[in-house]
């Protein structure tokens, strides 16, 4: 993927963070990404020592350009679903 899809990609989570708040709950673009990574890349399963199963969701690191870009597209539609919008930026 390239800097300028990452550094996109990273405003939209802050803008998701600033105007999303779920139950009156606000969270970090980390959690927004954790959520999405997810949501639409799925999850790994862990098995841990204890025997409890942890879900762990899939990285964005080894996406390629046109996979990365597809992604991003299902965050920003669900962003705009919920009157979150990349051009609120520019008016901001």
């Amino acid at each position: 993927r390239s800097n300028p899809q990452n550094a996109r990609y990273w405003l939209l989570l802050h803008l998701m963070s600033d105007k999303l708040k779920p139950q009156d709950k606000a969270y970090s673009p980390e959690t927004w990404h954790t959520w999405a990574k997810s949501r639409y890349l799925g999850c790994e399963d862990f098995k841990l020592p204890n025997g409890k199963v942890l879900a762990i969701p899939k990285s964005t690191a080894g996406l390629n350009t046109q996979e990365f870009a597809d992604y991003v597209l299902k965050v920003e539609l669900f962003a705009n679903e919920h009157n979150v919008f990349m051009d609120d930026e520019i008016t901001a």
